[in-house]
């Protein structure tokens, strides 16, 4: 299972997410992040250990980018004062995926 802080998301991201009761594996939480005309989905399936990321122009449903982490190993945060908080999720194969909304939404893939 997935170890993560909600509480620690929703001062980052400055939204409460959905919870979702799936019946197959536990709740997931999807959060979603308006920004300057783009509206980010993360949902987090905590049991599965999967992280979802998605794009869209705001008010649209068509989905600009999307991107998977299947079998997050961790997630960490840093939301220091004074700084703009971010979310970072590492792959069991190595891949880290950051996430940050403030000022912009950014989303920055690396090996």
């Amino acid at each position: 299972m997935l170890q993560w802080d909600e509480t620690e998301y929703v001062g980052i991201l400055e939204v409460i997410p959905e919870v979702v009761e799936d019946e197959g594996g536990g709740p997931f939480y999807v959060f979603r992040v308006q920004e300057n005309g783009l509206e980010l989905e993360l949902t987090i399936f905590p049991f599965e250990e999967d992280v979802r990321f998605r794009l869209f122009r705001e008010n649209q449903n068509h989905v600009l980018f999307e991107y998977q982490i299947m079998g997050c190993k961790f997630a960490r945060h840093n939301s220091a004062p004074n700084q703009e908080g971010y979310l970072s999720f590492i792959s069991k194969t190595g891949i880290e995926v950051t996430l940050s909304v403030k000022p912009d939404i950014e989303i920055l893939i690396s090996e």
